[in-house]
């Protein structure tokens, strides 16, 4: 808003105003806005990288051999999905060796525990020796130790076998395949590599103690032009004893590829005056302001010139002297 005043007025000094008087002749003109348009905030740049959570690489976990590949390198999958089938055929063929054994103890089992039940009748009618009675029983319980070890072994087999079928443990993106069809395997060897899609986060090093990174500062990451919000995950408890810094982790957006370089962009909560609105009068420095439509000297304590000064809250919805400050003048009420 620009204002031309032709005539002499006073203003009355509150207690943080200098009062304002003019001279004669006319007012020079002046321009005004509000301090919410004008007022600037401290923006801080910082390279960051955007990373993934798991960088995995899948492994055989048999002696085998590879019978075929499900999925290539740059193809996206699903948490569970198939990636690799592994012959499974020896696997397969030790459990049906043991669900036969299975059945042979347990039917053996059934047949010591009749006998012993039958011995310990006789027995109580002392038809029978306590030895025999107690043998039959000492057979009950080695058949149901044996019935034990092969339902171990059972489901040591059955794992064994969920093992021919490598899965995704994530959504990701498969990034190598490390082996070939007809490989003969052994636990250990590599199958295939691959990045977790989901959960990316945003890495970047920052100096210490510099932002109050949990309520002081807003972040936003810079990427072709592009700007996205993000939010603050974790700070590293450890700091860079050689250059005074620490790592920092913001959640990623999910339209942001893995591996992506760009900036992550702070700007700080206090605003400021920018320096090219203060001027000095009566060795204080300050800015004009507009009240009752009449300009007035505001100083600002401990102000440095050519630099911003922290806008008072007093002072958040104010109207400021833009241009033409410099020709104002202050004086005293009379």
């Amino acid at each position: 808003m620009r204002h031309s005043i032709l005539k002499t007025f006073f203003i009355s000094g509150a207690l943080s105003v200098i009062p304002f008087t003019f001279a004669d002749e006319a007012l020079p003109s002046f321009t005004t806005a509000l301090m919410s348009d004008v007022q600037q905030t401290r923006q801080h740049r910082f390279a960051a990288s955007v990373i993934t959570q798991n960088d995995t690489q899948l492994s055989s976990e048999l002696f085998t051999t590879v019978l075929e590949f499900y999925s290539r390198p740059g193809d996206k999958v699903s948490e569970g999905q198939a990636l690799v089938s592994l012959d499974c055929r020896d696997a397969e063929d030790q459990l049906s060796l043991l669900k036969s054994r299975l059945s042979e103890t347990q039917a053996s089992l059934t047949q010591s525990q009749r006998l012993a039940s039958r011995l310990s009748s006789l027995r109580e009618r002392q038809l029978t020796d306590n030895l025999s009675a107690e043998d039959a029983q000492s057979e009950v319980t080695r058949q149901q130790a044996r019935l034990t070890a092969i339902n171990t072994e059972i489901q040591l087999a059955q794992r064994q076998i969920s093992r021919c079928i490598v899965n995704a443990p994530f959504e990701a993106a498969i990034t190598a395949v490390h082996a070939g069809v007809g490989e003969r395997t052994a636990p250990g060897s590599l199958l295939l590599s691959l990045q977790q899609l989901s959960d990316a986060e945003i890495e970047v090093t920052l100096p210490v103690n510099r932002f109050d990174l949990q309520q002081g500062v807003t972040a936003e990451f810079e990427l072709s032009e592009y700007l996205y919000p993000i939010e603050l995950i974790r700070l590293s408890p450890v700091i860079d004893a050689r250059n005074r810094s620490q790592k920092a982790w913001y959640r990623a957006p999910e339209s942001v590829a893995i591996g992506s370089s760009g900036t992550l962009i702070l700007t700080e909560a206090q605003a400021f005056i920018p320096a090219e609105y203060i001027v000095s009068r009566t060795g204080q420095l300050g800015i004009f302001i507009l009240e009752d439509d009449l300009p007035s000297f505001y100083p600002l304590a401990n102000a440095q010139e050519g630099r911003p000064y922290p806008v008072p809250n007093e002072l958040e919805n104010a109207q400021i002297i833009i241009q033409g400050q410099q020709w104002l003048q202050v004086g005293s009420s009379e």
